[in-house]
């Protein structure tokens, strides 16, 4: 009698555990490499703040032709993480000194749904579950029906507001005083 209960509890488990990962978003496809026209080195202040508390980094981006990186350093110029994102998709270099929150694919998603034309993110989310709506200087990342990022803002000040890893992230030039950051980005 018991092994007819114990199929259906398992049963049950499966479909509960494969019912909810449906719901998760799986990572979002990325837009061509050559559609982000190629760019000098950019030195930007990057702030996260996540929970009520506030990070302080710095970003060194560069693009070309075959390959997408971002170097993350700490205020004082530590390098804390590379980010390597070209054909054979994206990646931490093992130069990395702190094991990262989140994967490669992840943080190389959001630098798209940033920098990239709408154009390349339209056709790199064709026939997905993934969608771009903007407005503007507005971006709206939906997976199926949920939001999942808003972005705000120009190449110069950005706002990231990732609903999904539950955190704000301001992009500002490096020259920018730490306590204007905010500020100097585009009101929400």
């Amino acid at each position: 009698m018991r092994r007819p209960f114990l199929r259906h509890a398992l049963l049950t488990a499966i479909f509960a555990q494969l019912i909810g990962c449906a719901g998760q978003p799986a990572n979002a496809p990325p837009p061509e490499l050559a559609a982000l026209p190629e760019m000098g080195t950019r030195m930007q202040r990057l702030t996260f703040d996540h929970q009520g508390q506030r990070h302080e980094l710095i970003g060194v981006l560069r693009h070309d032709d075959g390959s997408l990186r971002l170097a993350m350093l700490s205020p004082q110029g530590q390098r804390l993480l590379t980010l390597v994102h070209d054909d054979h998709g994206a990646r931490f270099l093992p130069d990395t000194s702190f094991d990262p929150p989140f994967s490669a694919e992840w943080l190389a998603s959001r630098l798209a749904w940033s920098l990239w034309p709408s154009s390349a993110l339209t056709r790199a989310f064709d026939r997905t579950d993934w969608s771009l709506v903007e407005d503007r200087e507005e971006r709206t990342i939906r997976y199926r029906s949920r939001t999942i990022a808003h972005i705000m803002g120009n190449a110069e000040c950005r706002i990231i507001d990732d609903f999904e890893g539950d955190y704000r992230l301001y992009i500002a030039p490096l020259d920018d005083d730490a306590n204007r950051t905010a500020a100097s980005c585009p009101a929400d």
